[in-house]
């Protein structure tokens, strides 16, 4: 394997960052959103910008290159995401910072990647040469429980949505396992749950709009969703929790709407034979 490959993934988890806004009214605030998540949610903020221009005001939280996007660094760089420290490093008055409306959050992908185990840097390694899994599920419930707490205590003005984690296919790369998504969606889910945060299922809409028995087609697979967006689910989040108008229902949604509803009613026959 080309160790190029392997930094390409890293690479994508420790993104540029994206801040995106739209012009502010003067008249009265935009509604104030967050997204905190991968590098896939760098491109979904472009898109959303795009198509809420002047309704809300959305930022990306920021990533250093050096930073894996997964629980335990958003934990150790929370405050910078919600913009209570500045770019470098400096402490932000209280007076300045962001009041958040929303915040649409998650970790996954960064905490399901491979590592090279006993260092105590991380570097990627493939699972058939030692890599061990980032960050064990009961390790990774503990993070979230601590992180939907803490965000509930300093943004308490806003309102929190959980994204599941986007599916994970067979990749050239070896550094994330099959499925294994499904085990932290579930424990995911149960700690929404028990604090009452809504889940934004990312990982259904994602999983039956793209083709699942097809290889992956680059090293950093899953973050190449076969050139789909998925960035609609998020629109239907802002739309419904600041009562904007609905756009029109997009082809990707149609298609995983169908293609689920599908599966479904095979699930249905396989299960009364």
């Amino acid at each position: 394997m080309c160790i190029f490959r392997y930094l390409a993934v890293a690479l994508l988890l420790a993104s540029t960052p994206v801040a995106a806004q739209g012009p502010k009214s003067t008249a009265q605030p935009l509604p104030q959103v967050l997204i905190i998540g991968d590098s896939t949610y760098s491109q979904h903020t472009r898109e959303l910008t795009k198509l809420l221009k002047g309704q809300v005001d959305i930022t990306y939280a920021r990533w250093q290159p050096h930073e894996i996007a997964d629980t335990a660094t958003t934990l150790q760089t929370l405050d910078r995401h919600l913009g209570r420290i500045g770019k470098n490093g400096e402490p932000v008055e209280p007076a300045k910072w962001p009041q958040w409306d929303l915040i649409h959050v998650n970790c996954g992908l960064g905490d399901l990647i491979h590592r090279a185990p006993g260092m105590k840097s991380f570097r990627v390694m493939p699972i058939h040469v030692g890599g061990i899994r980032n960050t064990p599920v009961d390790r990774y419930t503990k993070n979230l429980e601590t992180l939907i707490k803490t965000l509930k205590a300093k943004a308490a003005g806003a309102r929190i949505v959980w994204a599941s984690t986007t599916p994970i296919r067979a990749s050239a790369s070896g550094v994330f396992a099959m499925g294994s998504e499904i085990q932290y969606n579930q424990a995911a889910a149960q700690v929404m749950q028990q604090h009452d945060v809504p889940i934004n299922d990312m990982h259904t809409f994602t999983k039956h709009l793209i083709n699942m028995d097809k290889p992956a087609g680059f090293g950093a697979d899953p973050f190449h969703f076969d050139k789909k967006p998925l960035h609609m689910p998020i629109v239907r989040v802002i739309e419904r929790a600041f009562q904007l108008p609905p756009m029109a229902v997009t082809e990707e949604e149609t298609i995983s709407q169908q293609n689920a509803a599908q599966a479904a009613n095979l699930g249905k026959a396989d299960a009364s034979q």
